[in-house]
């Protein structure tokens, strides 16, 4: 889990996350520039994923951001690259 050090993120929300196997990963402080990534994740997730699906249970939803690791990794189309998913394979 990436996120800020927010004072919203106590004891309690740490502990809790730790509990439930989740690295927790905050920003370094005073390193805004590192928000803007952890942003910019959540964002993708949220448009092209999430908000599209109902989540039943934390298993449902490891399995759904596996699949869509393995998605966004191997066969979404990069527009940097010219729509190429794999530039390597053509080594």
């Amino acid at each position: 889990l990436v996120r800020d050090n927010d004072r919203a993120y106590g004891h309690v929300f740490t502990s809790r996350v730790r509990a439930m196997g989740i690295r927790d990963r905050p920003i370094s402080p005073e390193s805004p520039w590192q928000n803007g990534y952890a942003e910019r994740l959540i964002g993708i997730l949220r448009r092209e994923c999430l908000d599209q699906l109902v989540i039943f249970s934390e298993a449902h939803l490891r399995r759904i951001l596996s699949a869509y690791t393995t998605y966004y990794n191997q066969a979404r189309t990069h527009l940097a690259l010219q729509k190429d998913a794999c530039p390597y394979s053509k080594l």
